[in-house]
């Protein structure tokens, strides 16, 4: 009886052990990601914005400022994870730009009967995940960029829960969407 070879992996040709390029993406940015903790320690994004909360406040009151505990402990406001908040934010308008897909939002909320009732959703959506990653003590990116990258339990069960939470909610959204 003769045996059958294993079908190859998508993206990689029948017959060739080239490695797909998803994987040599994922290969780089475990590199990158690894390399980023090595240098700096963990990443995360939520930690901008008590940041920009106290720099205002360092301006408009400072003694209120200097008094609150945590905001000392956020630190100034230029640090490594500001700059990724915005280069997250050129990158995001960058990409609007450049694919020519002025609507991504019509996307994102294709029940919604106009674009302003679509940005007011993303951003009560945005304001939501961070509220919530500041009251968890940290956010996506830490959980799971750095989390999974330092073989963390903890980042591997929560990315399962973000990832298996977007998918039954994407399912419903466009449920729906279709009703």
């Amino acid at each position: 009886m003769a045996s059958s070879a294993p079908p190859a992996p998508p993206g990689a040709a029948a017959g060739s052990s080239t490695i797909p390029a998803w994987a040599k993406y994922g290969a780089i940015f475990g590199v990158v990601s690894a390399l980023s903790i090595l240098t700096w320690g963990p990443i995360g994004v939520s930690g901008t914005y008590p940041r920009i909360i106290g720099a205002i406040l360092r301006r408009v009151t400072p003694d209120m400022a200097h008094a609150n505990p945590y905001l000392e402990k956020m630190g100034s406001l230029i640090k490594p994870e500001t700059m990724l908040v915005v280069g997250l934010l050129i990158g995001g308008f960058l990409a609007s730009r450049l694919t020519g897909d002025k609507a991504a939002a019509e996307h994102v909320h294709p029940g919604e009967t106009t674009s302003s009732k679509r940005y007011r959703d993303a951003f009560i959506g945005g304001f939501l995940i961070v509220f919530g990653a500041r009251f968890a003590g940290g956010c996506t990116s830490g959980h799971i960029i750095s989390g999974i990258t330092q073989l963390s339990i903890s980042g591997m069960l929560f990315a399962a829960g973000v990832f298996a939470t977007g998918i039954i909610t994407a399912k419903l959204m466009n449920k729906g969407a279709r009703a």
